[in-house]
């Protein structure tokens, strides 16, 4: 679609996601907004779900600054309620239905929540709303383009809170984060406008859990565009069902966690080609592996970002010549990007830095704690204007020739082991490397027999684990090999997506 005919998509003076959704609405009503298994919604039929349930959240006095959790699993009552949150001016808060009821009691009262959106009465909170609508959903109908736009009391400026969202703590208490208005709308447009990652007439397939934030990107960008949110069943989505569901929904674009794609593409890819899907998204981590580009008609895009920064802040679509270890690209509109050493100074291409973020994608910051804030959320010294802040990401950057950055693993990853520093994300990429090796992850053991030591978990053949070993001694600096390998059938992989690094900690090491 060419660039003009993108730049038609958004109404002049649009201030929030809600702007590029109206527009929509108006535009093509009886477009497919979203479809599951068993039913389709057009655009005017998803805005009067959406107005009906705002009507009733506005009731129990859900406005703008408040904030509501959504404990809904993925489908479409959880769409249609993180669309009423925002109608109303308000933030969406999503909750993991399978958390424990007092870790979803401190998130609630860490946000400040007013509300949470539930399909029945839970023993955690009392202050609860339905999110089911007394109204039949067959009496569904579109009455008239009015009542489809869902006009609202005091709409949302951009700096505003569009949602709050949890990552990890250090203390084991998760910190919320609160995202604006005006950081998910860059990104939105940017992947209409800059990136085509979403067209009008594509379908994307929602795979990834309520609480991850690249669901917010997904589902927002494809009805800010005038596509169609596609809805699995409810039930896990394992990766062998992943082509097959994408073919029975007709999805034209699937996101997948670099964790999972890593070690499956080669096989993936040719599916997901043969079964529609032009485009498929990944990020979350870092994508080792080849294949991915290996279909003409599907184009694998990498991405990366911090929550604190609005779900991404790079993107970088394979080649025929991306390397194994896949770059995570450049900076799109409204983002800065800095890779700095620790004084700050930028560091010179081809070397390692810590990478920092500024621009309009920025978070608030971590709500209730002012002081973790400070220190994560820092002066921006080269900033256009003064007062600007800078996010450090704690990931480890460097720029290629070609002038994308490449993802060097964590700097609390990167451990000392014999007087060396070690990145222990070049000891996995190494690794992944070997013959008969389908994914590895490294950790440094302090418990491992005869003393700290580097410990790779390689899922794979062991019967070539003689070999693995030959080629790492070959490949690595001898302070860089692992002491111990320890074989699996597969790595463990937490609801983000991500690999569990905390249970493979907790692993013996024989």
């Amino acid at each position: 679609m060419a660039e003009s005919g993108r730049s038609r998509l958004v109404p002049a003076g649009a201030q929030t996601v809600l702007d590029l959704i109206d527009a929509r609405v108006r535009d093509q009503p009886d477009a497919t907004a979203i479809r599951t298994p068993g039913r389709t919604l057009t655009y005017a039929e998803t805005a009067q779900a959406t107005s009906r349930l705002a009507d009733r959240l506005r009731r129990r006095g859900v406005g703008p600054e408040t904030i509501v959790a959504v404990h809904l699993p993925r489908g479409l009552d959880a769409l249609i309620g993180m669309l009423a949150v925002l109608r109303c001016g308000a933030a969406f808060l999503p909750l993991a239905v399978d958390d424990p009821g007092r870790r979803k009691q401190e998130v609630l009262a860490d946000a400040g929540c007013l509300l949470t959106l539930v399909e029945a009465p839970v023993d955690w909170t009392s202050q609860v709303e339905l999110v089911v609508d007394p109204e039949p959903a067959d009496r569904l109908e579109n009455r008239d383009g009015d009542a489809a736009r869902l006009p609202s009391p005091g709409e949302p400026r951009p700096q505003e809170l569009a949602y709050v969202i949890t990552t990890s703590g250090s203390t084991g208490r998760p910190k919320v984060v609160g995202i604006p208005h005006e950081g998910i709308l860059n990104l939105v447009l940017a992947s209409i406008l800059e990136l085509d990652l979403i067209r009008p007439d594509d379908t994307i397939l929602w795979t990834t859990t309520l609480t991850a934030d690249i669901t917010v990107h997904d589902c927002l960008m494809a009805l800010c565009c005038g596509a169609t949110v596609a809805i699995p069943d409810r039930s896990e989505l394992p990766i062998g069902r992943i082509a097959a569901t994408a073919r029975e929904l007709a999805a034209t674009i699937v996101d997948l966690p670099a964790a999972v794609l890593g070690p499956y593409g080669r096989s993936l890819v040719p599916r997901l080609a043969e079964a529609g899907v032009r485009l498929l998204l990944t990020g979350g981590s870092q994508l080792d592996g080849d294949g991915f580009a290996d279909h003409a008609s599907l184009v694998v895009a990498n991405g990366y970002g911090p929550t604190e920064a609005t779900v991404a802040v790079t993107w970088y679509s394979c080649t025929d010549k991306t390397p194994a270890w896949v770059p995570i690209g450049s900076a799109f509109r409204g983002v800065r990007l800095y890779v700095l050493d620790e004084e700050l100074a930028p560091v010179p291409q081809g070397q390692s830095g810590q990478l920092y973020v500024a621009g309009v994608c920025l978070a608030r910051g971590y709500l209730g704690l002012p002081g973790r804030t400070a220190e994560s959320f820092v002066p921006d010294p080269f900033a256009p204007t003064s007062g600007e802040r800078m996010y450090a990401t704690g990931d480890l950057v460097q720029q290629n020739e070609d002038g994308d950055l490449v993802y060097r693993g964590r700097i609390d990853s990167q451990v000392k082991i014999s007087g060396y520093r070690v990145e222990l994300g070049e000891v996995e990429h190494a690794v992944r490397d070997c013959p008969g090796v389908v994914d590895a992850t490294a950790l440094l053991r302090t418990d491992a027999p005869g003393g700290a030591a580097i410990v790779a978990f390689v899922v794979g053949d062991s019967g070539l684990g003689a070999v693995v070993g030959d080629r790492l001694r070959e490949r690595l600096p001898a302070h860089m090999v692992p002491r111990h390998v320890v074989w699996l059938p597969e790595l463990p992989i937490n609801a983000l997506g991500k690999v569990d690094r905390a249970a493979l900690a907790a692993l013996a090491i024989g």
